[in-house]
């Protein structure tokens, strides 16, 4: 696999330049998630531990030129997670995605006309906020309101949107009842994470 910029890596040290080509070889190199797939988690990591330099320019470029993400898919990628990585990180992710479009010659698409269709519901199943709503309903009604919200906008697929959801709870250190719910996501679309 062909990395973009492997000079700008080499430049900040030669041997840890080295480990960090042969590292991004491999995480891009293919396997059973796709391109899409690996950019998504890459970037929401990126914004979730608020690295937005050379890590997150190079899984942008990358995301625009080996997954063949248009940059209306990244913006998407990051409203999609701005809720759970923070609105402070995520405007500042949206600023530093515009310099690195214009910094690659790209042409930000961010008022394109989508191609795909939203998706039809939310992907939880109908008892998924059970004990939040028992717990409070107000909270439960918000919840389940932005998820529906987020997880039917066109431009990203489930699977996309699931893997950044949890490179956030993952980032974040949330390995109880919120990192569960990938599983529970899953279980409700009967999707398959193999």
């Amino acid at each position: 696999m062909d990395l973009v910029s492997p000079d700008r890596v080499m430049r900040l040290d030669p041997v840890f330049g080295a480990m960090g080509l042969e590292a991004g070889r491999k995480i891009w190199s293919p396997s059973r998630l796709s391109m899409r797939e690996k950019a998504s988690l890459l970037i929401a990591g990126d914004v979730a531990v608020r690295e937005l330099g050379l890590p997150f320019e190079l899984h942008t470029a990358m995301a625009l030129d080996k997954a063949n993400m248009p940059v209306e898919d990244l913006r998407e990628l990051l409203r999609h997670i701005a809720p759970a990585a923070g609105l402070n990180p995520a405007s500042r992710a949206f600023e530093r995605l515009t310099e690195v479009v214009a910094e690659l010659g790209q042409t930000s698409d961010s008022h394109a006309t989508r191609t795909r269709a939203p998706h039809p519901a939310a992907p939880y199943s109908a008892n998924a906020f059970e004990q939040l709503r028992a717990a409070d309903p107000e909270l439960a009604a918000n919840i389940e309101d932005q998820s529906a919200e987020l997880w039917a906008r066109p431009g990203l697929s489930y699977r996309e949107r699931l893997f950044a959801s949890l490179a956030i709870d993952v980032a974040g250190g949330l390995l109880g009842q919120p990192s569960r719910q990938p599983q529970l996501l899953c279980r409700s679309r009967k999707m398959d994470l193999k």
